[in-house]
This record gives structure tokens, sequence and C-alpha cells, in this order.
């Protein structure tokens, strides 16, 4: 590789770091972004900053960790039971990995399971969307692991009002 590509990516390297830890200190200066200690009981300890290239990067990952389908729906009817959701109205609700899988929440602890409405602003479809973007995001080196599963936790619908054209500095 010569020498100007090879100074051009790693340009474009730290470029990014820039870019991705400016937009951190300037959200968390505006109160915009606090700080959630990420709960351990939440988190796949497989997955860290030093592993996300094999881990959540790889094509396939979710997949190959989450549990069998059965499994799946019948934690989800656990869970609808204990909420007493109306079993007419189950396939308005989807088993939600509080930490997303995508971003190193735990595949299989109880603690990282709900359910939660498929529509709305706070609904299923849009955090699944959030949580793609914010892996691409932690994929691509443009945001730190930690500061994606942050932006997951506590007020993400407020915090994300539109995501139409998000981008990784925080726009």
């Amino acid at each position: 590789m010569n020498r100007r590509l090879l100074s051009h990516y790693r340009h474009r390297r730290h470029s990014r770091r820039r870019v991705a830890a400016v937009w951190f200190l300037l959200a968390l200066a505006a109160g915009s972004l606090p700080v959630h200690a990420q709960k351990p009981e939440l988190l796949d300890p497989r997955v860290t900053q030093s592993t996300i290239v094999d881990t959540i990067c790889r094509p396939g990952y979710a997949d190959d960790v989450l549990p069998p389908f059965d499994t799946l729906q019948r934690q989800k009817q656990q869970l609808l039971s204990q909420r007493h959701v109306d079993p007419q109205s189950a396939s308005d609700y989807a088993l939600d990995h509080r930490m997303p899988i995508l971003l190193g929440g735990s595949p299989t602890a109880a603690a990282n399971l709900d359910i939660r409405r498929w529509d709305g602003r706070a609904g299923q479809r849009r955090k699944e969307r959030l949580a793609v973007f914010l892996k691409r995001c932690v994929c691509t080196g443009d945001m730190p692991l930690a500061d994606a599963q942050a932006a997951m936790a506590g007020d993400w619908p407020s915090r994300f009002r539109n995501l139409s054209s998000p981008t990784c500095n925080g726009g």
C-alpha cells in the first residue's frame, strides 16, 4: 500500500474518533446525553469494544446467539401473562431486549427481556431501527460501543426524535 493511501486511512480513522469524541463531549456538556452505567445483567460479557469485530460487527452475529424461536415465544408469552396483557392483543407486542443484542445486550438474560408495543414513538420498530443505526456507527468506528449503549439507555425516544436522517455525530 502506498504511503499516501496509508496516511489517508490513518487520518480518516483519527478523524472519526475525534468527531465521535467531540459529539459525545458536546452532548454530555449540553446535558442531552446523560451517561448511564450499564447494568451488567443486561450485557453479554463476550461483547466489548475490543471484541466488536468478532461479535456484533460480524454478519449473522445476532442470528447465531439468539435462542431458538420457540424459546423466545415462550418468554414473550410469560411476560405478556405477567403484565396481564389480553391474549387477543399479543400480536401488538414484541419481545424486547432492553439492551439490543446488536449493541452487546445479553440474548438470554431474563433481566434483559421485556415486552414492548410494536408501534409508536417508543415502539419496537423504532427501537430496532435505532439499534441498527447505532451498531453501524460502532462498527465503522464513528462511535464507541459504550456511547451507543448509553444512547440506548434511558429516554432514547426523546433523544432520537428524527430517525429519517441521523448521523453518528449526533445529528
